[in-house]
């Protein structure tokens, strides 16, 4: 077996092929794009955290790194008829308001974002090593930089809804 743990999976298709939108989406960028197309007010829960700009710090991971790492993962439990548990991360971490302001740019819209108190349990800082998935499997992110993970999902974005 392998279990693949990885964070916070974001982005879409770089080629554009596969690009069906999640329904009622929970997670951060996302929500950042409905809000770049006018279809929900965005919210920052906390903006208080010890972190580089006081909101959260997440791993954003892209899917297709993360399809990568499954295909690599299956050909090692093949090859070594060994089972595997490794993280898949960036090993940084992205805050909330970077997210939000590589949306601006990379969109060209405003995304007005409205300050709101923590939710509770959300820790400040959430990422991994990923150095295990690097020695066993050769894995490390190439399309989880921040303005690929926005690019390509606002690609999807403003397509589906004309922006």
């Amino acid at each position: 077996f392998a279990a693949l743990r990885y964070f916070n999976a974001a982005g879409y298709d770089p080629e554009g092929i596969c690009c069906g939108l999640e329904q009622k989406p929970e997670n951060l960028l996302p929500r950042i794009m409905e809000a770049a197309c006018g279809l929900r007010e965005l919210k920052v829960f906390g903006t208080d955290y010890d972190t580089r700009d006081g909101t959260c710090i997440r791993d954003y991971v892209h899917v297709t790194d993360l399809a990568r790492a499954h295909v690599l993962a299956l050909d090692y439990i093949t090859k070594n008829d060994k089972s595997l548990a490794v993280n898949l991360g960036t090993e940084k971490g992205t805050t909330v308001f970077e997210l939000i302001e590589a949306a601006r740019r990379i969109s060209g819209k405003d995304i007005p974002a409205e300050n709101a108190p923590r939710r509770a349990g959300d820790p400040a800082c959430l990422y991994t090593s990923s150095a295990y998935a690097k020695e066993l499997l050769g894995w490390e992110p190439e399309y989880s930089d921040v303005d690929t993970l926005v690019g390509t999902t606002w690609n999807v974005y403003k397509k589906t809804f004309n922006q």
